[in-house]
């Protein structure tokens, strides 16, 4: 009896020494540098916003972030290293919306999108707005519908291809609305533009492609995709405020699912003071990007509210 009371003890001082390592470790992190990945290509948007926000961050954490571009098949590439990396705060990445549309397009993916990931933190949205030119009849986004209600398939708009959030935006629109339009995909945003100034598409649903167009003139914004009107687009109105849903388009930091509430706590910390970093505010401006906080839970129920609506609508696209 005294041998095992003997051995019991000596395994509670074991499992106690283990958890307070443990514990001092999660307490004294980050003890080395952290590896973001960008599953982008550098240069992007996304790559440029990621690594002055992480600049930022580092001034909060005491450590380099180290900027790790993983582009290809759509982010799925980067998305499958982050969520098979150890959790143990070192590695991170960055979330955008189509890390979790693309398995709504019958991708076999080696992670689930929305539950293999740990939630850190929200940093902003694309700004997706619906853009036609200066001369255009449609002078608001009222005119735009009308048109699509009472000449079915006659208008015919532009994003930068099937499946993206500004295709699933379009086409949720028209569901909420009852219009219908024609949609004639590009390749990629940038290609949208000179199909609009060419007069092959009648609108755009996209990112600020068409921010120095509108500028210049040449073009008129209709209506943003955000949740709520644009700082730098004060006049323009947002689809919610005709209670029409919008997909977001999502920018997040995230990282492998099972990281320890301690860390992840310390991470959203950090990257959430890192927002208001001029630098990194200044950087979202120049790119038409829409600076948004949100801590880590909030970040999980909206993807997840994404990504079911986006199934929802691609679901009604095939039908």
């Amino acid at each position: 009896m005294k041998r095992r009371t003997a051995l019991a003890g000596m395994g509670l001082i074991v499992a106690a020494a283990t958890l307070g390592g443990t514990l001092a470790a999660r307490a004294d992190y980050p003890e080395k540098p952290i590896t973001m990945i960008v599953p982008w290509a550098a240069g992007g948007s996304t790559d440029q916003t990621a690594r002055v926000l992480a600049k930022a961050a580092e001034e909060h954490l005491g450590q380099t972030i180290v900027i790790l571009n993983r582009p290809g098949a759509s982010t799925t590439i980067g998305m499958a290293e982050l969520a098979k990396a150890e959790p143990d705060g070192y590695t991170i990445g960055t979330l955008s919306s189509t890390g979790y549309l693309v398995s709504l397009q019958g991708r076999e993916l080696p992670f689930d999108p929305v539950e293999d990931f740990s939630y850190i933190s929200y940093y902003g949205d694309n700004l997706i707005g619906i853009a036609v030119l200066e001369d255009s009849p449609f002078k608001t986004i009222d005119d735009l519908l009308a048109k699509g209600k009472e000449a079915p398939g006659a208008v015919k708009y532009g994003t930068a291809g099937v499946g993206t959030t500004q295709h699933l935006t379009a086409e949720a629109l028209q569901k909420g609305s009852g219009a219908k339009f024609v949609h004639i995909p590009q390749d990629g945003s940038a290609a949208s533009m000179p199909a609009l100034l060419g007069k092959h598409v009648d609108f755009i649903m996209e990112v600020s492609v068409w921010a120095p167009f509108i500028e210049s003139g040449q073009a008129r914004l209709l209506a943003v995709t955000t949740p709520k009107r644009s700082e730098a687009y004060p006049d323009v109105p947002a689809l919610s405020e005709f209670g029409f849903q919008s997909l977001r388009s999502v920018q997040a930091i995230i990282g492998p699912k099972g990281m320890p509430e301690e860390i992840r706590a310390k991470l959203e910390d950090a990257f959430r003071k890192a927002l208001s970093d001029e630098t990194f505010i200044e950087t979202m401006r120049r790119l038409s990007m829409e600076v948004t906080d949100l801590p880590g839970a909030e970040v999980k129920k909206l993807v997840q509210d994404q990504y079911n609506l986006a199934k929802e609508v691609i679901t009604e696209i095939k039908n």
